[in-house]
């Protein structure tokens, strides 16, 4: 065996290769001050030390050379790459989700080879060796999901780019969320929605208003960005509402944009009378205040039918995926608000309403 023809181990491989400043700094070190510890071999390969063997192999002095004698190298590699390396929650994930076969497989050869003994392994065994994966590299276990569906999904060159640093899981998931948002919006040029026919005496609107974190619908300005397309003020102001000359709007506005939908109130021909606020019993961001709440403001256009009793200012319900909003409110409106109903920029079908969307 010739010392500078080593290959390394498929155990050792799951790791990252040190590159640039780091490893330029290593062979500076064995250089000054000799090789402080082992090669580790087994089965013929390089079980632990890749990076040191580099170092000794571009500066040309000889390594020196361990045989590994244990009954869990795959716990070794792993025990000894933990302690020395700083690895981001991405790459343990990635290592992690690679390791849990090699785990399977360990746990089989220790009990013996025969097909017998290979059978009676517990059919559990997969997920304790990937809770066990997971606990070994102290990583989320949604991480180490996302990581098998990127492997599901055969884009094994973004999982390589995690492992080695080069990207991360949130960057792939950011620019998978750019692709599908340019998509949508391609879709949606070349095939406009056909917009509802006729007047309506109960118009639910909820504008997908622009927080100027999506130009270009790029979602990698700020982690609050909108996970669908949006529309500028003026396109919002340009919307015709299909209302009856007696009719009830509910716009659904935040805090931010409160100031701008007492404007398209105006624009739209439409008189204020209350604002509903829902409480969504959960904190989310803000830079200012953490936002828990969104606004619906009630306006009038004539006379329209309106008949309550009971409903307050105030909606508490519990938030579900983005933008929706609470079934609490639908069922409020069907109550109080009498005629044909539309719910604009509706996020699904809904029993009794005419819906319109790019979403539905």
């Amino acid at each position: 065996m010739k010392i500078f023809d080593l290959e390394s181990h498929k155990f050792a491989d799951i790791f990252p290769m040190t590159e640039g400043e780091q490893a330029e700094q290593l062979k500076l070190d064995i250089k000054e001050n000799g090789l402080q510890q082992s090669v580790v071999l087994f089965e013929g390969k390089i079980l632990d030390g890749r990076n040191r063997y580099r170092a000794c192999k571009e500066i040309g002095i000889e390594p020196r050379i361990e045989y590994y004698k244990g009954e869990k190298p795959l716990e070794f590699v792993i025990s000894g790459n933990l302690k020395r390396r700083h690895l981001t929650a991405d790459q343990r994930a990635v290592i992690a989700q690679e390791v849990m076969p090699m785990l399977e497989a360990e746990a089989k050869k220790r009990q013996g080879s025969r097909e017998d003994i290979v059978e009676k392994i517990p059919q559990g065994s997969k997920e304790r060796s990937a809770v066990k994966a997971g606990k070994m590299f102290n990583v989320n276990e949604k991480y180490v999901r996302d990581i098998k569906k990127l492997k599901e999904e055969g884009r094994q060159e973004k999982i390589e780019g995690i492992r080695s640093g080069k990207t991360t899981l949130q960057d792939v998931k950011k620019q998978d969320r750019l692709e599908k948002l340019q998509k949508q919006k391609k879709e949606l040029d070349s095939n406009i929605q056909e917009k509802p026919t006729g007047l309506f005496d109960v118009v639910v609107i909820d504008p997908p208003w622009d927080y100027g974190t999506d130009e270009n619908y790029n979602p990698n300005s700020f982690r609050g960005t909108t996970p669908y397309i949006t529309m500028n003020e003026q396109q919002i102001r340009n919307i015709n509402i299909p209302a009856e000359e007696n009719c009830i709007l509910w716009l659904w506005t935040t805090n931010r944009f409160l100031p701008e939908s007492f404007n398209l109130l105006k624009e739209w021909g439409f008189e204020l009378k209350s604002i509903l606020t829902w409480d969504k019993q959960h904190m989310g961001i803000g830079r200012w205040l953490r936002s828990q709440t969104e606004h619906c403001l009630l306006a009038i256009k004539g006379k329209p039918y309106y008949n309550n009793t009971k409903y307050s200012t105030l909606l508490s319900e519990k938030r579900t995926e983005h933008s929706s909003k609470p079934e609490s409110f639908y069922k409020m409106v069907d109550e109080i608000c009498a005629g044909r109903k539309l719910d604009y920029f509706a996020r699904s079908k809904r029993e009794g309403w005419d819906v319109y969307g790019d979403e539905v």
